[in-house]
């Protein structure tokens, strides 16, 4: 059965991640992307469904919320505030610069079975408004 669902996606990247990598010590950089990605899952956990081993965060799927967007909004903040205390304790102690890209989106989608263990991460297939919307996760929307 198909079922509409009006949902709000976070994503979230480190800018010029390769350089940043390629700049420090391996061991290092692994202790920053596991810091930010640590605060950053906290944050999506409070605020809605956070999903897979990257920064990705679900809105108003499986469970629906009324307020999934407020949610989305608020979480990109939060995310975008603790990034930035980390890059300032990442530019002292190592002299690099360090960015977060955060993206959201929100409309409705028809949603295959979330969460599935079967299907991985949300496996949404938006209509033509939700496509032709700036979309950094493209490949996951049809």
């Amino acid at each position: 059965m198909t079922e509409y669902k009006q949902v709000t996606v976070l994503f979230a990247d480190v800018v010029r991640s390769m350089d940043l990598a390629a700049a420090m010590d391996a061991e290092r950089w692994q202790q920053i992307i596991t810091s930010l990605a640590e605060r950053s899952a906290a944050v999506a956990r409070r605020r809605g469904d956070f999903t897979g081993d990257g920064v990705m965060a679900i809105f108003g799927a499986p469970k629906a919320l009324e307020d999934h967007a407020f949610r989305g909004c608020q979480a990109a903040l939060e995310i975008q505030e603790s990034a930035r205390r980390l890059a300032e304790d990442v530019r002292v102690h190592d002299g690099v610069d360090l960015a977060l890209r955060v993206g959201v989106n929100s409309g409705e989608v028809i949603a295959g079975a979330v969460g599935s263990a079967s299907l991985g991460t949300a496996q949404l297939v938006g209509r033509s408004e939700w496509r032709n919307a700036w979309n950094p996760w493209r490949h996951l929307v049809g």
